[in-house]
């Protein structure tokens, strides 16, 4: 963590100094009232946990988001999700639901949530949510840096009628999905493993001794953290040892060589491994609510438990103008409306920051 210099004054931040505010499934449309009433028909329950939406990235950057999440399903053939079940639903209802099929028939990489009943996205393939977070980032050059997880579900749900997904523990799938990646943020806007390791063994090991790079050097810029299971994560690492040459970072267990980024999704339960993590290096992403069920409570506990914790980003389906279906009037930012500050974990004194 920042030191001081013998002039008195701090050491320049780095970019894991700092606290975020982020959306979770950041992407995620209204679902038709066709479909939900459907959904509370067969289960509830899920569609209670569905009961909410978002804005368009552009909007939550404007809003000061700087933490997205982007569930992902592999589509090399196109076509895959380009007749959701749903969507027959919606328009025998009469609903237009603004669905994107002409990107679902093309080949790559489709960004939604639940196939066939959660699938209306705000951009419909993870080229186009990139490619609009990447032109907001190029006009507001000045932004701290823009942390994305990548969430695939790449197993059967078992659930019927729901698209089975293709797994992604194929070296060619993710080859390709590295390829998505650089083509929409091509390099300098990009923060890699690469640059970040440096001439270091590993990753945990550059952290451990230089640290993270600083944060002016990574104002402006973008990094992404694949979150998959174990088998997925493990085939992206092969081959690229230390992640050389990979366009994103990775979800490992800790201690391992390129573990110096954790997903916990409970700060409540897992508050102090959350604090431990913070203070030895690494970058964590939490979550500060949870399935509308804190939305439906009021119940801020877990929002303070995440901001507590220090980690870097703290995720929410309920930042300041997101949409409201509940009517519940919850909303999460940090103390006094702040979207982002320093990590009180990192930076005990605290800090003033330019989002």
């Amino acid at each position: 963590m920042p030191v001081l210099l013998a002039a008195g004054e701090p050491a320049p931040l780095a970019m894991n100094d700092i606290q975020v505010v982020g959306s979770h499934n950041s992407f995620k449309a209204q679902i038709s009232s066709a479909v939900m009433a459907r959904l509370r028909a067969m289960e509830p329950k899920l569609a209670d946990g569905l009961d909410y939406h978002h804005l368009s990235l552009t909007e939550q950057l404007e809003a000061g988001i700087r933490q997205f999440e982007l569930d992902i399903f592999a589509d090399p053939d196109g076509g895959r999700y380009a007749d959701p079940a749903g969507e027959a639903w919606a328009r025998e209802a009469g609903e237009v639901t603004g669905f994107d099929r002409a990107a679902m028939l093309a080949p790559g990489y489709k960004v939604l949530h639940i196939p066939d009943v959660d699938y209306l996205s705000t951009c419909a393939t993870l080229a186009l949510c990139l490619t609009e977070i990447d032109g907001w980032s190029r006009s507001h050059p000045d932004h701290l840096p823009i942390m994305i997880t990548l969430n695939a579900a790449d197993m059967p749900s078992g659930r019927p009628g729901i698209t089975d997904p293709l797994p992604l523990d194929n070296p060619a799938l993710l080859d390709a999905l590295d390829a998505e990646v650089r083509a929409a943020l091509p390099a300098g806007r990009l923060i890699t493993p690469d640059e970040v390791r440096g001439t270091a063994a590993s990753l945990r090991d550059a952290v451990r001794d230089n640290g993270w790079p600083a944060l002016d050097a990574t104002r402006g810029r973008i990094y992404l953290v694949l979150d998959v299971r174990d088998a997925v994560s493990d085939a992206y690492r092969a081959s690229h040892p230390a992640l050389a040459g990979r366009a994103m970072f990775g979800w490992y267990p800790d201690g391992q060589p390129e573990s110096m980024l954790q997903i916990v999704q409970d700060p409540l339960a897992d508050g102090a491994q959350i604090r431990r993590w913070v203070a030895g290096g690494t970058i964590v992403r939490t979550r500060t609510d949870a399935n509308a069920v804190e939305a439906r409570s009021g119940d801020h506990t877990k929002a303070q438990a995440a901001m507590d914790s220090g980690a870097q980003a703290v995720s929410t389906d309920y930042y300041p103008g997101a949409p409201d279906p509940l009517g519940a009037g919850f909303t999460i930012s940090l103390p006094d409306g702040a979207m982002a500050r320093c990590s009180l974990v990192r930076v005990p004194q605290g800090c003033k920051l330019k989002p």
